[in-house]
């Protein structure tokens, strides 16, 4: 069996080719059942599907936006009725259409309307729908009208995506660090739903002396955020802002095992990859109770705070420090390492060929 599969626009289902690691670690597990996993480009033609149905058997979308991007409103609706097309004829030649729900809506938003349209679209025209939770299970039925079995297919581990070798005095010595200081970790895309200004504020309120704000931040999504971020954290001894367009996975270490805690404070989320990244790395974690967090993160793991409460981010920044640090960080590290590849390729193929997942 073989799938086209939507990922990134950029080239390549690899870990070496600079994308998120979900895909690679899924068409990894997935060749090991024998079902290949290639990357297809987003403007492909309707002759092109048409050539490949020979060779593929379904069709597996999950970034819905990369489809109908335009310049302006009339590309943005030009490019939706391709889409619409696309699908409409790929259902005609027999492909099976897969849709994996990660986030409510794309994160970036310039046509609303058309972000709406086309996950009614995707319920009206795939043969199955996925969700990482059952909240997300619950989003597909109530706003986008799936009427249909949803698989609850957990989002897999990254544990095998990132080196862990360093020692955490190796890592605190790298990035300048006091073997002393009680540090706080941010790591992730500079994107606005991050909430990357609202920790700054939160830990300028709740900080002790010995404490330490670390920044890890991948500025290629929002340059313009970025700059916004630097502004706020420049000559702020105990905010450390580290940079760049692109980290390498094996960098990832020196800030998780330099850290005592990862606070993650987004405004909206459905799932998140860091996260697990940061629980593959047995830190504990501080989250909002959004979307799937709630699911994911447990008393055992971290802290999962009540976004409803104005205080409530600083509340959690300020009990995790009382709380057994190591017991959690262990707990949350056997939690994802039951979010096998392994397990999660068999469910992803049981979709696949028809069969329920329950």
């Amino acid at each position: 069996m073989n799938a086209l599969y939507f990922w990134e626009p950029r080239p390549g289902l690899s870990l070496d080719d600079h994308c998120n690691p979900y895909g690679p670690l899924l068409a990894q597990a997935l060749a090991k059942r024998s079902i290949h996993l290639e990357w297809t480009r987003y403007d492909i033609t309707i002759e092109e599907l048409a050539a490949r149905r020979a060779d593929f058997d379904v069709l597996h979308l999950n970034w819905l936006q990369h489809f109908y991007r335009g310049s302006t409103l009339a590309d943005a609706v030009a490019a939706y009725a391709r889409f619409a097309e696309l699908l409409t004829r790929a259902r005609k030649l027999g492909y099976r259409i897969v849709w994996t729900l990660h986030n409510r809506y794309p994160h970036e938003r310039p046509h609303p309307h058309l972000d709406h349209l086309a996950q009614l679209l995707v319920c009206r025209l795939a043969h199955a729908v996925t969700a990482h939770c059952h909240h997300a299970a619950g989003l597909l039925r109530d706003e986008f009208h799936w009427d249909g079995e949803v698989a609850v297919v957990p989002h897999g581990h990254f544990i095998d995506a990132f080196p862990a070798t360093v020692s955490r005095a190796a890592a605190r010595e790298k990035l300048g660090l006091d073997e002393g200081a009680f540090v706080y970790l941010f790591f992730g895309n500079a994107r606005v739903y991050k909430g990357v200004e609202r920790l700054v504020e939160a830990f300028e309120k709740v900080a002790g002396d010995d404490a330490v704000l670390v920044l890890m931040l991948r500025s290629a999504f929002d340059a313009d955020y970025t700059g916004l971020l630097r502004e706020l954290t420049g000559g702020k001894a105990r905010i450390r802002l580290f940079q760049s367009a692109y980290f390498d996975n094996a960098e990832f270490q020196y800030f998780t095992h330099a850290a005592d805690v990862a606070v993650l404070p987004f405004s909206a989320i459905l799932t998140s990859g860091s996260v697990i990244t940061a629980m593959g790395f047995g830190m504990p974690v501080v989250v909002p109770g959004l979307g799937c967090m709630p699911e994911l993160v447990g008393e055992r793991e971290g802290v999962v705070y009540d976004v409803g409460d104005a205080e409530g981010l600083e509340r959690a920044m300020v009990g995790v420090r009382g709380m057994g640090l190591e017991e959690m960080g262990r707990a949350a590290r056997e939690k994802v390492e039951g979010l096998d590849w392994e397990g999660i390729a068999g469910q992803v193929e049981k979709v696949y060929r028809g069969g329920r997942t329950g």
